[in-house]
């Protein structure tokens, strides 16, 4: 089992399924896309696979940014919430590290998950992104 989270963004007019199988926030972009951040677990060993579903399943992508525990560093911290507004943080510099961003955070109520992305195209840097819900 393995524990992932990302960002998905859909076309304005995708429909989510009813029976939809993983937890997911909902909130429109400025184009009006959908935007989903989705979490939890996963029988899915890589991204490749995850999105693979997605794509013959489910919808065209029009972005994504996913974040898997068999290939990138991630915690999730679950806690009871009762509303869902999402937001993320990322944290771009060569030395910046999964630990010290996470203790940074730890004790933020509202925080979600610390993962560790790819590294930058631009910069090659290492990215490490903080989930927070309210």
């Amino acid at each position: 089992m393995n524990t992932f989270a990302w960002n998905i963004t859909l076309k304005w007019n995708s429909v989510i399924p009813e029976e939809f199988p993983y937890d997911y926030i909902e909130s429109l972009s400025l184009t009006w896309d959908k935007t989903l951040y989705l979490f939890w677990e996963t029988d899915f060993n890589s991204s490749e696979e995850l999105i693979n579903y997605f794509l013959e399943t489910l919808w065209e992508l029009n972005n994504y940014d996913i974040s898997i525990s068999s290939e990138d560093k991630i915690e999730v911290i679950p806690y009871d919430f009762e509303e869902w507004v999402y937001e993320v943080v990322s944290f771009e510099w060569e030395q910046v590290t999964f630990e010290e961003i996470k203790d940074r955070f730890l004790e933020h109520d509202a925080m979600f998950s610390v993962r560790e992305s790819e590294l930058s195209l631009k910069f090659w840097n290492r990215v490490i992104r903080v989930d927070f819900i309210y």
